[in-house]
């Protein structure tokens, strides 16, 4: 019932008529992953999903690396993939993340009117629409900063308001600020337009599941 209510609170954030943001009323509560493949409305199933990692090649291409723990570093950006079939241009998602401490700052992510932080600042609720670019659905907004606690995170993700995946990773050590970084927080990575994905040209060369 959680689970049920969370859906119907997050299907209300994703109405772009609303012009304030809200804090969420409703933990969102799921136990697993759900098994895939799984079709989610008449034309869209989700195949395969993974988190992981942005690293950034000699060449300066981004990189997607499948991690459940992520290294302790200020600037450090994490994010998913999805494998979808569908003939649609883009797709809704919805992902709550929670934290096991609240972090020093949360930066520009608490001025975005599409991020929710709960009122301890341990969780929070984002969501957006993206493009669907061979087959895949991905969204790499999130980066570690200065601040950030250490201990073991969960993200749990759905797509046009159905649960797809549950993710979970760890942080092993409290984020320390590098000396030639500035900023606090667990943030949006910087200079990227609110909700957009990060370049995955290396990543879908790789194709971890493939």
């Amino acid at each position: 019932m959680l689970l049920a209510a969370a859906v119907l609170l997050l299907g209300a954030c994703g109405d772009r008529r609303l012009s304030m943001p809200h804090r969420p009323a409703v933990a969102w509560n799921a136990a697993s992953s759900p098994r895939l493949p799984v079709r989610i409305a008449p034309d869209v199933v989700v195949r395969r999903a993974q988190f992981g990692i942005l690293k950034t090649t000699p060449g300066g291409d981004d990189r997607f690396v499948p991690a459940q723990e992520l290294p302790a570093e200020d600037g450090q950006v994490f994010g998913w993939v999805l494998e979808v079939e569908t003939t649609r241009p883009s797709l809704h998602w919805q992902e709550h993340l929670r934290l096991p401490r609240a972090p020093v700052d949360w930066g520009d992510a608490a001025s975005d009117p599409d991020v929710l932080i709960s009122s301890d600042g341990k969780t929070v609720v984002a969501q957006g629409e993206d493009l669907v670019e061979d087959r895949e659905l991905s969204r790499f907004y999130w980066s570690l900063a200065s601040g950030d606690p250490a201990g073991d995170y969960e993200l749990d993700l759905a797509v046009e308001g159905k649960p797809v995946a549950h993710f979970t990773f760890r942080v092993p050590a409290p984020v320390q600020e590098k000396a030639v970084l500035a900023g606090n927080g667990l943030r949006p990575r910087g200079g990227r337009a609110r909700g957009a994905p990060a370049p995955l040209a290396a990543a879908r060369g790789t194709r971890p599941w493939r």
